[in-house]
């Protein structure tokens, strides 16, 4: 019978946590079982999971439903109840001493004072299984660590917060197919500078491999998807955007919306001035009444217009996000400070 491996990811159930620092664990998951194609799970011991296959190796997806600070109950019954060996088990959760935009995987170690991991270790009597530290930096100021988990990621951060949840579903692929030491250099740190001590021809095979995988399969988007992060480590950032928005088209085409827009989301990201993207992910926000986050796309897409001097363009974009939300301050703010420049233009 093959091995089992056993991937948790932490965090709280209930709509009033999604997408917030504290539920990244819940969002690498996720990530995995829409990767995977594994369907909504099922419910077992107190948690939601999965069951498939990634690569050659059979896998447990989990979200334990006991909240945070309870996790160690639910995943100490699915290992019993799957008899699962703790070499095979890793765990992702959120860690306010790693760097936003960083990921950390190693082997054993304490919980750090994050309480759902120390509830584990307690829980089952070990801290001998590997896990994945998935960084959110420290709180502003003095604003209490409690507030600052359970705060949702917003504008940017969000965008970044997505790229890194895709980054942790790639590192933990490599953990399953090539172990802990592989995945920790290639993934150890923050997207810039991970992957630099790895051998070079051997990722430029994986390259080559993916583009004719794509090649032979073009509506298949797991291989743009994996050419795309290659891309990316090889410094091909312009071909992996080109990959990103032609995986937006797939998604779109199978009627898969909101990948689509988080695919064009993190083009615009790399390149702002990919404009009428911008209005596309804006317009989407929308019409999914998600007036928060259209208006926040459309002021993304002002700053970067008027940054590019096209003051007059950027003042349009402005009146759009003050369309959907006229008492917007950052936006009346905005569109006071360009219609000062377009008049002082005027004037000269």
């Amino acid at each position: 019978m093959p091995e089992k491996y056993l991937i948790v990811g932490l965090g709280n159930p209930g709509t009033k946590y999604e997408s917030t620092r504290h539920n990244v664990g819940f969002a690498v998951i996720d990530e995995l079982a829409r990767r995977y194609s594994l369907g909504s799970g099922r419910t077992v011991k107190r948690a939601q999971t999965w069951d498939g296959r990634i690569g050659a190796k059979r896998v447990k997806l989990a979200k334990p439903l006991t909240f945070m600070n309870r996790s160690g109950e639910s995943l100490r019954q699915l290992t019993d109840y799957f008899d699962l060996a703790l070499d095979n088990l890793l765990v992702i959760h959120d860690d306010l001493d790693t760097p936003f935009g960083s990921l950390r995987l190693r082997w054993n170690g304490g919980h750090g004072g994050q309480n759902g991991l120390r509830s584990i270790v307690r829980h089952l009597g070990s801290s001998d299984f590997a896990r994945l530290r998935f960084g959110i930096g420290r709180p502003p100021g003095r604003m209490n660590p409690v507030d600052y988990v359970l705060q949702t990621f917003r504008g940017d951060e969000a965008i970044r917060a997505d790229e890194l949840t895709a980054r942790a579903a790639d590192a933990i692929e490599v953990w399953l197919s090539d172990g802990l030491d592989r995945a920790m250099t290639l993934f150890n740190g923050d997207a810039a500078g991970a992957g630099k001590r790895d051998s070079k021809p051997d990722l430029r095979e994986q390259l080559l491999v993916f583009q004719r995988a794509h090649e032979l399969a073009p509506a298949d988007p797991k291989p743009l998807t994996k050419l795309i992060a290659l891309q990316k480590k090889f410094g091909q950032i312009d071909e992996a955007v080109a990959n990103h928005l032609k995986l937006a088209r797939l998604y779109e085409a199978s009627e898969h919306g909101k990948l689509a827009i988080a695919e064009k989301t993190k083009a615009v990201t790399i390149h702002p001035n990919l404009v009428e993207a911008q209005r596309e992910i804006a317009e989407w926000h929308l019409a999914q009444e998600n007036r928060k986050k259209a208006v926040s796309r459309y002021l993304i897409l002002a700053r970067h217009l008027r940054d590019s001097g096209d003051v007059e363009a950027s003042a349009d974009v402005v009146d759009l996000a003050l369309a959907i939300n006229p008492q917007h301050p950052k936006a009346l703010d905005m569109s006071r400070s360009l219609q000062e420049a377009i008049v002082s233009n005027t004037l000269e």
